[in-house]
């Protein structure tokens, strides 16, 4: 069986389309809602197919017409127009929440970014054969990018920089772009062309042009941004982000703030509260939060260098509120166990992963019920979303 006719039912979570061939599931990516189309199929295994599109009979009413014509680079929804993607991600969460961890009716809206295109201030190119791109999903196959209408406009310069340049001995090309641009380079190339556009360039983890940092503006704060260190890739939205969490923990007197990166959250706080204290394991970006803290004149944060669910187990400060932004696999188990002994009023969950979310909901609702939940469309065009928790102690 190598071309079937299909009709989409409707997307799964990862915004592909799904479809039922001979009572088998068949995802199929870039193939909307009630859209029938003949789809060649790539791959058969014992529960499912994935297919791919080879003509559309029927389109969607939401279809656009997308900026690029790549396939599987990872923007699984560009086909989609904008505000039905917000209802796709917001009716997403909904379905998660009530079915892993039995809430309802709790989210109250999802925010938009205002840009959609050129958001990202940093993207990571694999190389392949000299050619630069993005891996195509869940394979190594390189789908070679010419200009990344997620990415912003001087980022776009450096890759046509690139693109003139030997890239034989690269495997990976990061580029940050914050005013100033990072430049980290896996391998080994001639950087003299790139000199121009960036502030600092690595190659093979060493620094051989510019600053160790450049500097990041968010809202009034500024951030140090290391080679390593994470930070917001959408600071528009993060500033909203940002404000949302504010507005739910409310007034108190001291919160702990959980992965805290590079301080980010921490400092944004702590011009409202009269002491803050950050946990992250990452070193460099506890090195970088610390500098982030004199750079801003900030003296009521406190950051702690460690794995959160070990060092919150041992932390003998009394915190009204708690922030957590883990990773995607979320909370741990002994970390849940030990946000319930210190017993917050108030927690605000950020996350990036619905399913983790649930879960860790699930867990923590012996003690706290969710009040509110506001989405946030940090990532346009794929079928990733953060959620902002508010939960509040029974």
């Amino acid at each position: 069986m190598d071309e079937v006719f299909v009709e989409c039912e409707k997307l799964d979570h990862f915004g592909r389309g799904l479809c039922h061939v001979s009572g088998k599931i068949m995802f199929v990516p870039n193939l909307l809602p009630l859209e029938k189309a003949f789809v060649r199929v790539i791959s058969d295994k014992r529960k499912y197919m994935i297919g791919e599109v080879v003509r559309l009979v029927k389109k969607s009413d939401d279809r656009i017409e997308a900026k690029c014509g790549l396939v599987n680079c990872g923007c699984a929804i560009k086909a989609m127009n904008y505000d039905k993607t917000l209802e796709f991600k917001k009716n997403k969460v909904t379905e998660i929440l009530k079915k892993y961890s039995g809430l309802d009716g709790v989210i109250k809206e999802i925010i938009p970014s205002e840009n959609v295109y050129f958001y990202r201030n940093k993207i990571t190119l694999k190389v392949k054969d000299g050619k630069i791109g993005y891996f195509k999903n869940d394979s190594n196959e390189l789908i070679e990018v010419k200009k990344c209408f997620l990415a912003s406009e001087k980022i776009n310069k450096i890759i046509g920089i690139l693109k003139e340049l030997d890239l034989s001995k690269v495997k990976e090309i990061v580029i940050k772009d914050f005013d100033e641009v990072m430049i980290i380079i896996d391998g080994i190339m001639d950087i003299e062309l790139l000199k121009e556009c960036a502030g600092s360039i690595y190659m093979e983890g060493k620094l051989v042009y510019g600053k160790e940092f450049i500097i990041a503006k968010l809202g009034k704060f500024k951030f140090y941004v290391s080679k390593d260190a994470f930070f917001q890739v959408n600071l528009e939205v993060a500033l909203k982000l940002y404000n949302k969490v504010l507005e739910y923990l409310g007034k108190s007197n001291s919160v702990l703030d959980l992965y805290c990166g590079t301080g980010t959250i921490s400092i944004f706080l702590s011009k409202y509260f009269e002491s803050v204290i950050g946990v992250e394991i990452n070193e460099e970006a506890i090195k970088c939060a610390n500098l982030n803290k004199d750079l801003n004149g900030i003296n009521n944060v406190r950051f702690i260098c460690g794995d959160v669910s070990k060092e919150i187990h041992y932390l003998k400060v009394q915190v009204d509120s708690i922030v957590m932004d883990p990773p995607r696999s979320g909370l741990t188990k002994s970390g849940i166990e030990d946000i319930l002994k210190i017993s917050p009023k108030k927690m605000v969950y950020v996350s990036c992963d619905p399913m983790t979310l649930a879960r860790d909901l699930r867990l923590l609702s012996s003690d706290y019920e969710v009040k509110e939940v506001t989405l946030f469309d940090m990532f346009p065009w794929t079928y990733h979303v953060e959620s902002v928790v508010l939960c509040v102690k029974k």
